[in-house]
């Protein structure tokens, strides 16, 4: 069989119990890595934007060797691009936050010396020295956990007839780290900004983590089940306790306040529910206020997830 878009999506979208639950953990410990390494997760939008523009320039100018690994990745100065990369209304669009709030997230990350502005040569630089190396690796190891899974399951299922083991993955996305970088960043660009039409980012981060905890049980059973179907019952088969208000502090590193205050509307918009112990699950997102608006989000979604592990394996197939 081929590996195509329409088949990955079909596979997807019969296989959500299955191949979804390690998504959805891949997005919360980026997202999670993200508020460490800017301390704001709008911030962290805007700083996605550009650090993809600073990557993609140095593949372009050496588009192959050892010089797109990981081993030599903390090295500062090969990140660079002009400061007219750093246009307001060109971020603001992509990444669907207002203009406004652009220009002070972009003055934050110089201000917190993550993008180092040289206004004489007007060029800015990446600071990597603000990137610990432990939450980089665990970003690595999560996206091969991502791309593994996927793969063993295609490969199962006879949609690639080669055998491709997990260290094999993890070698590759080390010696071509900014290829699946760089494809990664336009894919969470992508994704984040689809979902910012409905929420904010930190909202998103709190629903993603209910729905992470609400269908690890389903990894754990083992059973298929497809999105509609997980979706609608989910309710009925929360075999895991939910999440209250203070661990959904301490996991995203929210402030406690600021949770409270966006649970409390993610309730009242019907995205979690609560229960007699304060403690909360993924709704059933059918019933949705929104559900007519959700249904092509969670469409888009699954088209831009397939392709980008269509793209992924596309860079594993190629040799340097």
């Amino acid at each position: 069989m081929e590996l195509s878009n329409k088949t990955i999506s079909s596979v997807l979208e019969k296989n959500y119990s299955i191949l979804m639950p390690v998504f959805y953990e891949m997005q919360t410990e980026y997202l999670a890595s993200l508020n460490i390494i800017y301390d704001d997760l709008d911030a962290s939008m805007v700083a996605m934007v550009l650090t993809n523009e600073l990557y993609k320039k140095k593949i372009n100018s050496n588009g192959s060797g050892d010089d797109i690994g990981f081993k030599n990745f903390y090295n500062m100065d090969k990140y660079y691009l002009s400061s007219s990369a750093l246009k307001i209304n060109k971020i603001a669009s992509v990444i669907n936050v207002p203009r406004e709030t652009v220009r002070r997230k972009r003055d934050k990350l110089i201000k917190d010396k993550i993008l180092i502005l040289d206004k004489k040569k007007r060029v800015i630089t990446l600071n990597t020295d603000k990137i610990d190396r432990r939450i980089l690796d665990l970003q690595i190891e999560n996206l091969t956990k991502f791309l593994s899974k996927f793969t063993d399951y295609f490969i199962s299922n006879n949609f690639i007839s080669k055998m491709i083991t997990r260290e094999q993955i993890k070698r590759d996305l080390d010696k071509k780290f900014l290829i699946y970088l760089t494809k990664f960043l336009d894919f969470q660009i992508s994704y984040f900004s689809n979902l910012k039409k409905h929420n904010d980012i930190e909202s998103i981060f709190i629903v993603l983590l209910c729905i992470l905890n609400s269908t690890s049980q389903l990894r754990k059973d083992n059973k298929v089940m497809n999105y509609k179907d997980v979706i609608q019952n989910i309710q009925n088969m929360q075999k895991v306790r939910g999440l209250n208000v203070s661990s959904i502090a301490d996991i995203t590193r929210i402030p406690r306040t600021t949770v409270i205050r966006k649970i409390n509307k993610l309730e009242k918009n019907g995205y979690v529910y609560r229960d007699k112990f304060k403690r909360y699950f993924t709704a059933d997102l059918t019933k949705n206020k929104t559900t007519n608006a959700l249904t092509p989000l969670v469409h888009y979604n699954r088209e831009i997830i397939t392709s980008f592990f269509l793209d992924c394996f596309d860079i594993f197939k190629k040799k340097n």
